[in-house]
């Protein structure tokens, strides 16, 4: 088990609690905009959302591929994505309608965002990512606690599920070979492409002469 030792199951599952008391907020607050979305308008942007906490072997790993110590302390110091949740949209132009809506919300506030779609990773990794400093109330205090939020398109979450599964299930990490990464950059442009053209069949529709 090696450092994982180091974290047991107890510290763990204390942990993890505020966490996910802070992902469940995070998680009506945006469940609350999907609602408002489909009572607004027919062309609501969100298609789904997945959440999840990271499992103890996770935590461990990130944090030795962090050059960081191994501990509960270490783990709470240091990790801002130990609690994550996955929106995905259907076309580019609503992630920045979600990520506008979603900073409106009272008691969130954006500690960290990175714009992957603006500027791809160089293997055409795409989305947006947003951590969010949220509460969690107790009688005697509150304290806030990070959420990861990743924003990306139905075409940006096939390309990143389908490239971590070929990538990290063969060749796990940086030892890909170079026809295989030229490969996947040339989806992520037809993924791109394909999600374009329908997102202009969709805006022109109606329009008279289409």
């Amino acid at each position: 088990m090696g450092n994982e030792e180091n974290i047991t199951q107890e510290d763990y599952d204390s942990l993890i609690k505020p966490y996910e008391e802070a992902l469940a907020f995070v998680n009506l607050r945006l469940n609350g905009m999907d609602q408002e979305y489909r009572s607004l308008s027919r062309n609501y942007p969100i298609h789904s959302m997945q959440q999840r906490i990271k499992s103890r072997s996770s935590i461990v790993r990130k944090l030795e591929n962090k050059g960081r110590s191994v501990s509960k302390g270490s783990a709470g110091d240091c990790l801002t994505d130990i609690a994550g949740i996955r929106v995905i949209v259907y076309f580019e132009q609503d992630i920045y309608t979600v990520i506008r809506d979603l900073k409106k919300q009272p008691d969130v506030k954006v500690i960290k965002e990175t714009d992957y779609v603006k500027n791809p990773k160089s293997n055409g990794y795409k989305s947006y990512h947003l951590v969010l400093n949220v509460p969690v109330y107790r009688m005697r205090e509150t304290r806030f606690y990070p959420v990861e939020v990743q924003i990306r398109t139905l075409s940006m979450d096939l390309w990143a599920s389908m490239e971590h599964r070929i990538c990290y299930k063969n060749w796990r990490g940086d030892d890909v070979p170079d026809d295989v990464r030229n490969m996947l950059k040339l989806y992520a442009n037809g993924l791109e492409k394909m999600e374009q053209d329908m997102y202009a069949q969709i805006t022109n529709a109606g329009k008279p002469g289409s």
